[in-house]
């Protein structure tokens, strides 16, 4: 059976390695966060770019047909 003083270095040694899981973990979020915003504006970016080349097209369109 472990002493006291031997249980609490244990118990402070585990809470030290949860401290630094969670700030990696946090740390990974943050990331992930970020790589989702630049995807959420590439797609942004894309959409906004379609619709702008299909108004063109339209536009084109209605002035061969007149």
């Amino acid at each position: 059976m472990a002493t006291e003083p031997e249980l609490k270095r244990e118990i402070a040694d585990e809470r030290r390695e949860l401290t630094n899981a969670v700030a990696d973990l946090r740390g990974e979020i943050g990331q992930a966060t970020e790589r989702g915003k630049q995807i959420g504006i590439k797609v942004g970016a894309v959409t906004g770019a379609l619709l702008a080349l299909r108004t063109a097209l339209r536009i084109r369109r209605r002035h061969r047909d007149d």
